[in-house]
């Protein structure tokens, strides 16, 4: 009789009992490793998203050479008699409104003219048939030639009735870029280098002592310090399409997070590495909470009251996860999983009522001659062209911002809490500049460009329904003056007296 008993008592309690420890340790196990994933996953977004800032700020000083460069070569470009004072001038004007320590009008004839009214002959430079070309374009040659100075080069081909008889070079120092990486959010032990799609090292910024693998084939030297060939492949294969890449690496024991990202009109990508002091920082941030929150639950599941409660709290959530999957669904255009319009509307309404007095932008795009696409092109085709414009906007701007499909082929792009107007133009001109080089096509590719139309809440509007209203006026006016273009709401005369 007393056998039996404890043997009823340890199907009752005990074997429940090592089954639900059993089950805890495998839950915690299981638990601690997608947390270790889910926080590597934050701090890989979160590396990379501060890195696409440093990105944006090699781009903006290169395309600054450029656009004067252009300017200069646009007025040059009206003068076929290009006489040695004029040519001075222009020479003159260039290095004083730009950041280039060299400026050098190139005659077809291969003859250089310099700001220093020096005179050469272009021909015998190792980088001279990289010159040569119908199209603006960006160089790097570890000497120019001339001062024997490393240097970025903009080229800018002069050209009249469709025919180049000259070009404008614009030499600068990579040392002009070095004020953009002082001070880094990432630690003092971060370096910074632009490389080019070969592997060249062309300049580097940072913390470079003592790191390795900063040497010319530096994509294939990640090879062997790469976490693992696969990730190392993957990397390599965004650089060679022009895609950001995230990398980790170990290097004698020191790890390391690479990301590279694609420098605008350039065949360079820049290199960020990210030592692991810096890594383990936000880590520990993260991990730290979860695991004390770990324990204690641990301690509390020991006894049975504990158990059941915990129980009736996991089906709870269940039921809540799986309620908030409902509502996400409801709010999910099926075709670009963006904001449908319901959602999108309510989201920036939502914002509007909770934030009346911060500042937002507005953007309406509307795709040029979707109708033509479809016809064309084909319902599928333009299906793909809506999902890949929804993947790029959605990955241009933060995941707070409000991205939705409000309609066929229109998008809308609310961004939160936009401080001053620096801001709107940098965030306008990125959406502009972004449809000057959209395509769509895996063989075939087909440029898609869109009419933009942009209003400022709340100036513009303090209500969706008038802010929309703004906006969706601009968007006509970008229609009417041959689409393909951004236009901010202009308020009427009578409005703003």
């Amino acid at each position: 009789m007393r056998k039996r008993k404890i043997w009823e008592n340890f199907l009752q309690w005990i074997l429940p009992g090592v089954l639900l420890v059993i089950a805890l340790v495998l839950s915690i196990y299981d638990f601690n490793n997608k947390m270790e994933i889910a926080i590597q996953t934050v701090v890989d977004d979160q590396a990379e998203q501060i890195g696409l800032y440093y990105a944006a700020g090699v781009e903006d000083k290169l395309k600054a050479l450029g656009n004067i460069t252009d300017a200069v070569a646009s007025i040059m470009a009206g003068r076929l008699d290009r006489g040695e004072a004029f040519l001075n001038e222009k020479l003159d004007t260039l290095m004083k409104a730009s950041d280039a320590y060299m400026v050098v009008y190139c005659a077809t004839n291969g003859t250089g003219f310099l700001n220093d009214r020096r005179q050469i002959d272009m021909t015998e430079l190792n980088y001279y048939d990289s010159i040569l070309g119908e199209t603006p374009h960006y160089l790097f040659a570890r000497t120019d030639g001339i001062n024997g100075q490393t240097a970025f080069i903009y080229v800018c081909p002069i050209t009249n009735s469709g025919n180049v008889n000259g070009y404008l070079l614009s030499y600068m120092e990579p040392a002009e870029m070095s004020d953009l990486f002082e001070n880094s959010v990432y630690g003092d032990r971060t370096f910074f280098s632009l490389v080019d799609r070969n592997g060249t090292i062309m300049a580097c910024y940072g913390a470079t002592q003592g790191t390795k693998i900063l040497q010319n084939d530096f994509w294939n030297s990640l090879k062997e310090v790469a976490e693992s060939l696969g990730s190392w492949t993957l990397f390599d294969r965004q650089q060679q399409k022009g895609d950001n890449g995230i990398l980790h690496v170990n290097e004698n024991g020191v790890g390391k997070i690479l990301c590279h990202f694609p420098i605008a009109d350039t065949a360079w990508n820049l290199v960020v590495g990210i030592d692991e002091s810096y890594l383990s920082g936000i880590q520990q941030s993260f991990r730290g909470p979860i695991v004390d929150l770990i324990v204690k639950i641990s301690i509390s599941i020991a006894a049975a009251l504990i158990v059941i409660t915990v129980i009736n709290v996991l089906v709870r959530i269940k039921v809540s996860e799986h309620s908030k999957v409902l509502e996400d669904k409801a709010d999910t255009d099926l075709l670009t999983d963006l904001n449908n319009k319901m959602a999108t509307e309510r989201k920036i309404r939502e914002y509007m009522e909770q934030y009346p007095e911060k500042q937002g932008v507005l953007f309406v795009l509307d795709v040029d001659n979707f109708k033509k696409i479809n016809d064309t092109m084909g319902h599928t085709f333009g299906d793909e062209v809506l999902r890949n414009l929804a993947v790029r906007l959605q990955s241009m701007f933060r995941a707070t911002d409000i991205v939705g499909r409000t309609g066929g082929d229109e998008f809308m792009v609310f961004l939160k809490d936009i401080r001053d107007i620096t801001m709107i133009e940098r965030e306008g001109k990125k959406i502009e500049q972004f449809f000057h080089q959209f395509e769509v096509g895996e063989y075939v590719k087909y440029s898609v460009t869109a009419s933009v139309g942009a209003a400022v809440f709340p100036g513009d509007g303090n209500t969706f329904e008038n802010l929309y209203k703004s906006a969706d006026n601009a968007l006509y006016v970008s229609k009417r003056h041959g689409k393909n273009q951004l236009t901010f709401y202009k308020k009427p005369e009578k409005e703003t007296k």
